[in-house]
């Protein structure tokens, strides 16, 4: 296995939760500030992933989005918040990302 190829792989396993956290945590986002606040933390994510990433989720029911076309200085900002069904699929992400990262412990320490 290439080391590139299961970073990748990985990534992708986490970035949905990733997004759902920093949106839960600001309230309300808009995808070229998510794009900076996940490179700022270290994961770099290209505008062809995070925009199609988004828009799943939209539809998937998990965010609402919502053009603010007022007090700018530029282009209108389309800002995603949580909906409730996003906030019990971020609940759920959370334990099942804490319950692997426990049994990686686990298995890292022998099975002890």
């Amino acid at each position: 296995m290439q080391m590139k190829n299961w970073q990748t792989q990985i990534k992708k396993g986490y970035l949905d939760l990733c997004v759902l956290l920093i949106i839960s945590a600001n309230r309300k986002m808009y995808g070229f500030d998510l794009l900076n606040v996940l490179e700022k933390m270290g994961l770099a994510v290209k505008e062809g992933t995070m925009y199609p990433l988004l828009n799943r989720m939209t539809i998937e029911g998990l965010l609402a989005s919502s053009w603010d076309m007022e007090n700018l200085k530029g282009h209108p900002r389309k800002f995603y918040t949580l909906t409730d069904t996003g906030h019990r699929t971020l609940h759920l992400m959370q334990k099942e990302f804490e319950d692997m990262y426990k049994l990686y412990g686990e298995i890292k320490n022998g099975g002890n």
